[in-house]
């Protein structure tokens, strides 16, 4: 087999765990990086947020996308928060 099939090869077949593997845990991951933001929203007083680690493209993310009613220093130390969490990459404010 010549070399360049047999990366591509390789690839496809990372590609395709890869992708499997997010559609198995994907949903766990989300629920434990969710309860994790969601205690920081109510640890800073925010009771009506919402928090979502799907990108626009539907796709799991570890960015945080959060949004509610909250002041501009609430959502400062929720960020705060959020970014010093082990499993969250990054975590931002959005406009609902």
């Amino acid at each position: 087999m010549h070399p360049a099939l047999k990366l591509l090869a390789g690839l496809a077949a990372t590609i395709v765990l890869a992708r499997g593997a997010a559609l198995l845990h994907g949903q766990a991951v989300m629920a434990e990086l969710g309860g994790a933001a969601a205690s920081a929203m109510r640890a800073h007083g925010v009771v009506d947020g919402s928090v979502s680690f799907r990108q626009p493209s539907r796709l799991v993310s570890r960015v945080a996308r959060l949004s509610g009613t909250a002041s501009p220093a609430a959502r400062a130390a929720v960020i705060a928060d959020l970014k010093r969490h082990p499993g969250i990459a990054d975590a931002i404010w959005s406009p609902r």
